[in-house]
C-alpha cells in the first residue's frame, strides 16, 4: 500500500511506571472515540527504548479536516497528563504532513513492532530536498527483511521539520538496517506498547 498526504499527530508524553495503568484507559477511551470519527485511521502507543519513562502517541488521519474532528472527539476524554499521578507535565505535540506511507500503517503494526524516528531540520528554504532525501533512503529500506512500512511528512507548522518514521518487525531488523561505515542522524527507537 502506498498512500499519499495525510496527517500524523504526534504527541510526547512522560508517564512514570506508577502511571501506566492510565495510558490502557486512555487508549481504550481514545481509540473508542476515533473509531466513530470519519478520516480517523487509528492511534498506537509506543515507548522510548533508552528512557522507559518517554512515550509517542501517534494519531492517524486522512486529512486535516479528520484531524480536526478527531482532536474534538479526543477533547472527550480527559488528558493523558491529567490523570497522571506521579508527574503533570503537557505533552509535546506535532502535527505532520505526510508526504508518502508505505507498508502497514502505524496503527496496523503487530504489538510486537518497534519504531524507528528520525527528526531533522533543513535549513530555510530546503525541506524539498531534505523530503526527497529520506524518499530516497526510506524507498531503499522497504526492501530490508523485517520492515514493516514508513511514512514521513513536514511538520505543518514548521516546514524545515521532516519526521520520518518506520517500522519493524523486531529490535534486530532495526539494528540491521543502520550502515556501519556511515555516520547517521540521530534515530530514536520505540517499541509498541499500545
Amino acid at each position: 500500500m502506498s498512500v499519499v498526504n495525510g496527517i500524523l499527530v504526534i504527541a510526547r508524553v512522560r508517564i512514570h511506571d506508577f502511571d501506566l495503568p492510565v495510558v490502557t484507559d486512555y487508549y481504550f477511551d481514545v481509540k473508542e472515540r476515533l473509531d466513530s470519527v470519519e478520516g480517523s485511521h487509528g492511534l498506537s502507543v509506543w515507548r522510548d527504548e533508552v528512557d522507559r519513562e518517554a512515550f509517542l502517541v501517534i494519531y492517524e488521519y486522512e486529512d486535516v479536516d479528520a484531524a480536526e474532528r478527531g482532536l474534538a472527539a479526543v477533547t472527550e476524554v480527559r488528558a493523558l497528563a491529567e490523570t497522571q499521578a506521579a508527574d503533570f507535565r503537557p505533552a509535546d505535540v506535532q502535527r505532520v504532513q505526510v508526504k508518502r506511507y508505505t507498508g502497514e500503517r502505524l496503527s496496523a503494526t503487530v504489538r510486537t513492532a518497534y519504531l524507528s524516528m528520525s527528526h531533522r531540520i533543513a535549513d530555510p528554504g530546503y525541506s524539498p530536498e531534505l523530503l526527497d532525501e529520506i524518499e530516497r533512503i526510506f524507498d531503499e529500506l522497504q526492501y530490508l527483511p523485517g520492515c514493516l512500512g514508513s511514512v514521513y511528512g513536514a511538520n505543518d507548522a514548521l516546514e524545515e521539520e521532516v519526521i520520518g518514521i518506520v517500522t519493524w518487525r523486531s529490535r534486530e531488523a532495526f539494528e540491521a538496517s543502520i550502515p556501519r561505515s556511515i555516520k547517521t542522524y540521530d534515530i530514536s527507537v520505540y517499541s509498541r506498547f499500545y
